[in-house]
């Protein structure tokens, strides 16, 4: 019972370092490889993870039913196996050197504190993050987040690419009084860059932008010229134009 409370003390006392420390960068691919794993976890597909979907991924990993979780089950699962920072240390939220159901509860209801006890994206990727070093440079989950739903939002077609006609569309939607460009107080309702400064990519910021300007940022992010983005490449251009704190 005293470890089990020193336990959850060493987990609170970490919650509320990392609450009051800068938010740790993360690269995109890294990003990438823990929502791709929330989404195989989300069962149900409704964008949190709940007790079931917790329960029935334990259950999928325990391969040989004996109630816990060696490190070589989870290389080998479809979800932890793609996720190289996952170890049995991770997971082993009460200590006892072993993963278990328990560990799986407490971890559960400790990650999802924000939500009423559903975990969201952002919480279940800033967990693993936060037992990861910070890297040099990346984005924060915050704005992985953030940028993963915008383009999402902009990919009208739903074939997870961003076309240059989709972007176009993004700014014509943006463009409220349909004169080709954008203001400051328009330039607010682009995707890609509402959080930067239009002055920083506009020299006329205080008149207006027109598309082609835009267009020039599409093109450095389109990598292999084929006029479309992948998420990789949304991420990686516009995931740090999207606000970091």
């Amino acid at each position: 019972m005293t470890a089990y409370i020193v336990s959850i003390l060493f987990i609170l006392i970490g919650t509320a370092s990392t609450a009051t420390s800068s938010p740790k960068l993360a690269n995109v691919s890294t990003l990438m490889d823990l929502a791709a794993a929330f989404d195989l976890v989300d069962l149900d597909d409704d964008g949190v993870l709940e007790y079931a979907d917790d329960r029935d991924s334990f259950v999928r990993a325990d391969t040989n039913g004996d109630g816990e979780l060696s490190q070589a089950e989870m290389d080998g699962d479809s979800v932890y196996g793609n996720m190289t920072s996952v170890t049995v240390n991770v997971y082993d939220f009460n200590g006892d050197g072993k993963v278990t159901v328990a560990d799986y509860d407490l971890g559960y209801f400790e990650v999802g504190r924000e939500y009423g006890n559903d975990v969201a994206l952002g919480e279940y990727v800033e967990y693993f993050i936060s037992k990861t070093e910070s890297e040099e440079s990346g984005i924060t989950v915050k704005a992985f987040v953030t940028a993963r739903r915008n383009f999402l939002v902009m990919d009208i077609d739903d074939n997870l690419k961003v076309s240059e006609k989709e972007f176009r569309s993004e700014f014509r939607v943006a463009d409220y009084d349909k004169n080709g460009n954008l203001t400051p107080k328009e330039f607010s309702g682009f995707r890609p860059i509402r959080d930067v400064n239009v002055t920083a990519y506009c020299n006329n910021g205080n008149v207006g932008c027109p598309v082609e300007k835009f267009l020039v940022m599409f093109n450095d992010a389109d990598t292999n010229n084929d006029k479309y983005l992948t998420m990789t490449e949304y991420l990686t251009k516009f995931g740090e134009l999207t606000a970091n704190t």
